[in-house]
């Protein structure tokens, strides 16, 4: 029986990765790593490590997934394989990003970049790949001007160099739907999102993977515009083509029950939204540990609940928890830490603690408006909460200063943003507060 050679056991495990098969994939890039090894050729054993690490990544295996990139990269810097070694550091990159390590990440990105423009120039998808990467550390950081400076140059290249449905445009018009969410731009968001969607769907189908990814960012995004049962429908069928593709204890995985939770939780749901971020939070801290933002997402939707259940304390306990996680890993400028600080403050109103609410308040407006703007929705619905907070502290004057603020900032926002027309059943459950 003749043993299969490295080039067929690559070609094998690179036709699995590509249609969403990713353990066989896993199989097979180990076979061919092990064919590199009893050859011991250094550049098929670079190639089977980082083959074999981009799979363990997506697999949740980050840890395995470091190691193969190190080594990969450690033996292309020998070679010396320039095209190679930064394709590695990219990959590298990717990953720390992925696990909010962004002080490791950026460099290594840039140095990528600079390797890859010397090789090629401008115009090359790798460039383009690189900068995305770049995109994403930047957007992971809370630095949106900059990421969409980059996120646009990306695009810009491949609009020149591609064919319109090139499988590569996706990624950067999720990470240019993704920034335009976080910005409360939702007609712009929605648009690259469904354009990435088409593309993906056409090239893969509607059960990839990759595919799914995009689907839970239109879901996010229909939540974010208070359609929460069309959220709710995408992200249910999310979950299972994750747990199918990349075990059900994957951080993908995990995500997207923390986002299920969020729609539940809405609903006043509160036993299953518990339920799927109790999962949540555990499958994040094994993969992830216990000082992501994976787990301060998920600290601060049980802390709602506790709000909402009126248990003051344990919601305090529960946001200050993931306060802590966020501005170590996030920095304390951050927008995340705008967020969990507006619902602390919310959390000290609802318990008749207003002095404790103040300086929160004070402080998330400060991050808030540096961060996402003063118009940002979340930011005007913090602005009305200080104002609300004010007049129980019998400071009417001041209350109804920012009041007018508030009005002028909802109107000018309904007037570039119109309202959609459509109704979510769903929304009319909840009592208005």
């Amino acid at each position: 029986m003749q043993t299969t050679n490295w080039e067929q056991l690559t070609a094998s495990g690179t036709e699995l990765h590509a249609k969403g098969r990713y353990a066989e994939a896993e199989g097979a890039f180990r076979h061919a790593l092990e064919r590199a090894e009893e050859e011991a050729d250094p550049r098929r054993i670079a190639r089977s490590l980082n083959d074999l690490a981009v799979v363990l990544k997506i697999r949740g295996d980050l840890a395995h997934a470091e190691e193969m990139y190190r080594r990969a990269v450690t033996i292309w810097e020998a070679l010396p394989e320039p095209a190679n070694l930064a394709a590695g550091l990219g990959n590298l990159a990717s990953l720390y990003s992925e696990e909010a390590q962004y002080d490791k990440a950026e460099p290594l990105s840039r140095r990528a970049l600079e390797i890859q423009l010397q090789i090629s120039g401008p115009d090359d998808p790798k460039v383009a790949s690189m900068l995305n990467t770049l995109g994403d550390i930047q957007l992971g950081r809370g630095r949106y001007a900059d990421a969409e400076s980059t996120f646009r140059k990306v695009l810009a290249v491949q609009e020149r160099v591609l064919i319109p449905n090139d499988p590569q445009l996706p990624m950067t018009l999720y990470g240019l739907g993704s920034l335009c969410a976080a910005l409360a731009r939702y007609r712009e968001a929605e648009v690259f999102y469904q354009r990435a969607i088409s593309i993906r769907k056409s090239a893969l189908g509607d059960e990839h993977p990759d595919t799914a990814r995009l689907l839970n960012q239109l879901a996010s995004l229909y939540y974010l515009e208070k359609q929460y049962g069309k959220a709710e429908q995408l992200w249910t069928r999310v979950v299972p083509i994750f747990e199918a593709a990349l075990g059900p204890e994957h951080p993908e995985v995990s995500a997207v029950l923390n986002n299920l939770a969020a729609a539940y939780l809405h609903e006043s749901r509160f036993s299953e939204a518990e339920a799927q971020l109790r999962r949540a939070l555990r499958i994040c801290e094994k993969s992830l540990g216990a000082d992501h933002p994976c787990v301060a997402a998920s600290l601060t939707q049980l802390a709602s609940i506790r709000r909402e259940q009126h248990q003051y304390g344990e919601a305090e306990s529960l946001f200050r928890r993931a306060l802590i996680i966020d501005e170590k890993a996030l920095g304390r400028e951050h927008a995340e830490v705008f967020k969990i600080l507006s619902n602390l403050g919310t959390t000290y109103y609802s318990g008749g603690r207003y002095q404790d609410a103040e300086p929160i308040f004070v402080r998330a407006l400060k991050i808030g408006e540096q961060s996402l703007g003063p118009a940002h929705p979340d930011v005007v619905a913090t602005l009305a909460d200080y104002a609300a907070l004010l007049r129980k502290l019998h400071r009417k004057r001041e209350a109804r200063k920012i009041e007018a603020r508030v009005r002028e900032l909802r109107a000018t926002s309904a007037r570039d943003n119109p309202t959609r027309l459509e109704v979510d059943w769903r929304s009319l459950r909840r009592p208005a507060k």
